[in-house]
């Protein structure tokens, strides 16, 4: 008895383990800047999902869409305007098979880069759209405006914020954003999302936003709307 509770432990610890650091590795993943070798790494099922990424001026967005018979990981990389489409990749997981689009017949899919990548930020994508629950800009909005000095923390160039879960005990999300010579940053991770409140979800793509050394305009302009409820120290704040 004693045998097959040792064993009964140690497969829980395993299990334990190996989903951590599959997690860590899709964290890792939306980090750095996608290609399209680093697309075959993200998750090829469960619940659809929305990317946006902007590092060092290359903005892109990485949709995964489970809807179809043929499920399709989209990578839509955007020319230095940022809002026309430089290109368009799909990757088929159930065929290994990459295609270089001018457009994806995905229904996510559209020519309209603004509003996609401020339907991401605001979490208006998400809804009804069998994604998971990701925190996102209304939230951040609501705890900045009402100055919880608990859970909003100053940095040099902006703000780190964080969520608490509905029981108080634990990080339901951080968010970072500010401004700094470089460029715009701004980060939004969930790690837990309540369907109810008894039934808590860990998403498995943690970040819905990940940008840093940006001058896209879009994260510009959200990031200088949270300037205007507080600013941060640095000057470099409009």
């Amino acid at each position: 008895m004693k045998k097959i509770t040792t064993l009964f432990f140690a497969s829980i610890m395993s299990l334990v383990i190996f989903s951590y650091l599959f997690s860590q590795q899709y964290d890792d993943l939306q980090e750095k800047p996608v290609n399209n070798d680093r697309l075959k790494l993200f998750p090829v099922e469960g619940k659809n999902y929305f990317f946006l990424q902007s590092i060092d001026n290359e903005t892109r967005i990485v949709i995964g869409d489970f809807t179809q018979i043929d499920k399709k990981i989209i990578l839509i990389n955007l020319k230095d305007d940022y809002i026309t489409i430089k290109s368009v990749i799909e990757y088929i997981p159930a065929k290994n098979e990459m295609r270089v689009l001018s457009k994806s017949d995905s229904r996510f899919f559209t020519t309209d880069m603004t509003k996609l990548k401020k339907d991401i930020i605001t979490g208006e994508i998400f809804k009804g759209n069998y994604a998971e629950g990701m925190k996102s800009y209304g939230e951040l909005e609501r705890v900045f405006k009402q100055n919880e000095l608990s859970k909003i923390f100053p940095e040099v160039y902006g703000f780190s914020v964080k969520l608490d879960d509905i029981d108080g005990k634990k990080i339901s999300a951080m968010y970072t954003f500010g401004n700094t010579a470089k460029g715009y940053y701004m980060q939004f991770k969930t790690y837990n999302y309540r369907e109810n409140p008894r039934t808590e979800k860990i998403p498995v793509l943690k970040y819905s936003v990940y940008c840093k050394n940006t001058h896209d305009p879009v994260i510009q302009e959200y990031v200088e709307n949270l300037f205007k409820i507080k600013k941060p120290a640095s000057s470099f704040a409009k």
